[in-house]
């Protein structure tokens, strides 16, 4: 009876041990699923996008999408948003968290013209602010 107490007891801190062993102290960003803000942001959809273009609203838009992992940088897929392209597609897109929500700034080059898009993701609504 003795003999089996004592090997629980040792097999049981064996595997403490083992377990405890385990531990990461750094973060895996493929540890973990999309953030709480990745979805679709729309007029019609659930999460509400609000856009400008040259600072007027406008409602001629559909959707971004907008995944993230650990909100340390973002990827974008603009449909039907930017004026004169059908589909828009930005990976690796730094973002900056404020009391607002995450900040993000996209350049990019489109006939000669720079084209600025920044704006703000957070729960629930995405504003854009398309500079042509």
């Amino acid at each position: 009876m003795k003999t089996r107490i004592f090997t629980f007891v040792i097999i049981s801190l064996l595997l403490a041990i083992g377990t405890g062993s385990c531990s990461k102290n750094e973060i895996n960003p493929e540890d973990y699923t999309t953030s709480l803000l990745s979805g679709e942001y729309g007029k019609n959809q659930l999460w509400k996008l609000n856009v400008t273009v040259n600072g007027e609203p406008t409602e001629d838009y559909d959707y971004v999408r907008f995944d993230s992992k650990i909100l340390k940088d973002g990827d974008f897929r603009f449909v039907n948003v930017i004026p004169g392209e059908k589909r828009k597609e930005f990976k690796d897109i730094p973002l900056t968290a404020t009391e607002e929500g995450m900040t993000f700034t996209i350049e990019y080059e489109k006939n000669k013209k720079l084209v600025i898009i920044n704006g703000i993701v957070g729960l629930g609504e995405m504003t854009v602010n398309i500079t042509m």
